[in-house]
């Protein structure tokens, strides 16, 4: 079931997080580690600007499964370049573990997209997914052309 992320989830989300971080090249090679404290303010931010139209704005919406958080996607407004006109939607954290329904993690980025595209001041959808999924899905129209 997908659903907007909630106060609550917090706890569960950063789990996802290191179960994710761990199958990460940063893990693997050791050169970074993640800032607990840092992860919750930034969720906790992200989920209280949940579904907004200006900069700064983020969507944020969880897969659940069995009553666990099971996927995330976590995405953002903000303008080009930080100066630009306009908007550029992009995603902070996109991913589905162990146990993440088939389908859930694309429903989680086509609703990121979705509430991205409604927005008359985005410019520009550019998720941080590698190019092969953006090209595999555009020709699709599933992925927006702006």
């Amino acid at each position: 079931m997908i659903r907007d992320a909630r106060f609550a989830d917090i706890p569960a989300i950063l789990m996802l997080l290191q179960e994710g971080y761990a199958r990460s090249h940063y893990a693997k090679e050791g050169r970074a580690s993640i800032d607990v404290k840092e992860a919750k303010r930034l969720l906790f931010n992200a989920i209280q600007r949940h579904g907004g139209q200006t900069g700064g704005s983020c969507w944020v919406q969880v897969s659940e499964a069995n009553g666990t958080v099971c996927g995330l996607i976590a995405g953002t407004l903000a303008r080009p370049y930080m100066i630009g006109t306009g908007l550029m939607a992009t995603d902070l954290f996109w991913l589905a573990g162990t146990g993440c329904p088939v389908g859930d993690a694309f429903r989680l980025m086509r609703g990121m997209i979705e509430w991205a595209t409604a927005k008359p001041d985005v410019i520009e959808i550019r998720c941080g997914t590698t190019a092969a999924i953006q090209a595999r899905f555009s020709w699709q129209g599933i992925l927006p052309g702006r």
